[in-house]
């Protein structure tokens, strides 16, 4: 393989490793991905200067390098619970699934009305980072008082801009995944039970990452290979604090460890591909791209909603769920008309209708004009307000 700059990349150049987000650990493209223009955008826009190219002759990597990893794995997380690398696959998409939407009081902000239980979960955070033990029991009541009014109300950007900030971001992050994750299994019909589980997936599955020293998340430029490793070990670190905690379910520990998968075996840490992948895990891994992408960071400035699930849906049914990012898109796009936002000409406008067929390009109207982003994609939404 060969690296090039960004400004030699052409259609038809393959990827011979896959591009990550040097913090999240997000994967942008997986290895094998042969570049379009589509892609070579995203690129830039995501501040990518070089990748590396497969060449003519090169083969690809067989599949037996990873069982090392594989073994890894099973004596990281060990104990006496046996590993299922292929756990049953359940369909997210169930007619006959009980629908038990939950309704809270008021339209308080999350971060007035439980200003309580987020210092408690934060709280609870320190101590597993202090400690490396979770209080599974104190968790799941703070988090049955906080999920009501999670699911009320389906404007999730609006409750994600309601969060209270602080500097903390692996806690931050995890409130914001656990809110999308929890939102898109009311989306899917989820019983209450069930939302509860994922809700709490969707705070556990990065725990990994409280095991890691501090100053990584907060680092200016690009992680150092040894320091690249440690990222890449949190599924398997979070996966063991899990196993090591009476009480955890399983769909929450194949959450903390299979996020990082991806469809098409590109993810880490085991390699898996579609149907051996746990179906809250293709939930999460969603959310927390989406999420990663969209924040800013000391390292990489966000990008819009509207080019992050662009995203999602180029690579649906290669990396991604299509059923779960399908979900993701519809319940965020419905809310986004009447929203006022910024444009790539740096005008504000406001998103006036949306196409079903092209949620990410509606049609805008600024100060003197209707403009179709469907039609011009030379122009496309920056952020929204």
């Amino acid at each position: 393989m060969i690296r090039v700059d960004f400004s030699d990349l052409h259609e038809g150049m393959k990827l011979a490793t896959s591009v990550y987000d040097d913090r999240s650990g997000a994967e942008l493209l997986s290895a094998g991905t042969e570049l379009t223009l589509r892609h070579i955008k995203l690129l830039r826009n995501l501040g990518i200067d070089e990748v590396e190219i497969v060449e003519a002759e090169e083969e690809e990597i067989p599949v037996e390098k990873y069982k090392k990893e594989i073994e890894q794995v099973q004596k990281d997380a060990g104990k006496e619970e046996e590993y299922i690398f292929e756990p049953p696959v359940k369909n997210i998409v169930n007619k006959n699934m009980e629908i038990n939407i939950l309704t809270g009081e008021g339209a308080i902000p999350i971060d007035v009305k439980h200003a309580e239980t987020l210092r408690e979960r934060k709280a609870l955070f320190a101590d597993i980072k202090a400690t490396g033990v979770l209080d599974l029991q104190q968790m799941k009541k703070n988090l049955v008082k906080t999920l009501p009014d999670v699911v009320r109300n389906n404007d999730v950007l609006k409750r994600l801009n309601e969060l209270q900030r602080t500097d903390d971001y692996l806690f931050e992050h995890s409130m914001r995944v656990s809110i999308l994750s929890t939102m898109i299994g009311k989306w899917f019909g989820y019983s209450q039970r069930e939302m509860l589980e994922l809700n709490e997936a969707g705070m556990l599955y990065d725990i990994g990452n409280l095991s890691l020293p501090e100053g990584i998340f907060k680092k200016g430029d690009k992680l150092s290979k040894d320091e690249w490793e440690e990222v890449r070990s949190h599924p398997r670190q979070g996966y063991g604090i899990l196993l090591r905690t009476d009480g955890v379910s399983p769909e929450v520990k194949y959450a903390a460890l299979h996020h990082h998968e991806r469809l098409d075996g590109s993810g880490y840490p085991l390699r898996l591909r579609e149907n051996q992948i746990h179906h809250f895990a293709k939930i999460i891994m969603v959310c927390d791209v989406f999420d990663a992408v969209t924040t800013d960071r000391p390292y990489k400035k966000k990008i819009s909603p509207m080019l992050a699930l662009d995203y999602l849906m180029w690579n649906a049914g290669k990396l991604f769920d299509p059923q779960v990012v399908y979900m993701l898109t519809k319940g965020l796009s419905s809310f986004f008309v009447g929203k006022q936002c910024v444009l790539s000409t740096g005008e504000r406008a406001q998103i006036v209708h949306m196409d079903k067929n092209s949620p990410t390009h509606p049609i805008v109207r600024t100060s003197d004009r209707f403009i179709n982003l469907n039609e011009d994609r030379s122009i496309a939404i920056e952020d929204i307000l």
